[in-house]
């Protein structure tokens, strides 16, 4: 029997560290041919303390430590703060050297936010009972800031990450996120480089 892929997140927010896993795992089963990835605890380290590439690299040594075999560490984070032009370019300034742990790493940057990715797939939520029945994805689920803001609109009560993160984690129409959204496809290949 071989031994699953093992993927440890550091993420930025409260709300993905319970809503990662699903995302990966599903990812795996369902866009990766089947794959089960089992998900490591995440590590949220805020986006102040990614910026600073000590912070960062204790952070990867920290969750490197938890993979033993085949897998890898996954850095995410939200791309929308005001300095930040082109997602790419903030990723290959947050990769860390790539000696400094003994397994892989993946920097994906959610553009403009992790909720942008809910956006990209906004009709599947539709069976959460806090989205809207007409819920439409927007034209460029990616265009804009404040993806929080425009998810609230398509909801009948107040968005809450920690809350809505996970279960809109578990619902979205993955193919659909991919398609619509540039930053989930990069989110796709890391876990599948991860996964092997």
């Amino acid at each position: 029997m071989t031994t699953p892929p093992v993927i440890a997140p550091i993420v930025e927010g409260h709300g993905e560290v319970f809503a990662v896993r699903n995302i990966i795992t599903r990812i795996g089963m369902n866009l990766l041919g089947g794959i089960w990835i089992e998900v490591a605890q995440p590590f949220r380290l805020d986006a102040g303390k990614m910026r600073k590439p000590d912070e960062l690299a204790k952070a990867v040594r920290t969750v490197a430590a938890r993979v033993e075999g085949p897998g890898g560490v996954l850095v995410l984070r939200d791309g929308d703060d005001a300095d930040i032009d082109c997602p790419v370019q903030l990723a290959e300034r947050l990769r860390p050297d790539h000696n400094l742990v003994s397994v892989s790493v993946e920097v994906v940057v959610a553009y403009q936010e992790y909720e942008s990715w809910f956006l990209a797939a906004a009709e599947s939520l539709r069976k959460h009972p806090d989205v809207r029945d007409d819920a439409v994805a927007p034209a460029n689920p990616e265009g804009k800031r404040d993806a929080k803001r425009e998810l609230g609109k398509l909801m009948l009560k107040s968005y809450r990450e920690t809350l809505h993160q996970p279960k809109f984690s578990a619902l979205i129409d993955l193919e659909t996120a991919s398609k619509n959204s540039r930053s989930f496809r990069r989110m796709v290949h890391a876990v599948e480089t991860l996964a092997g």
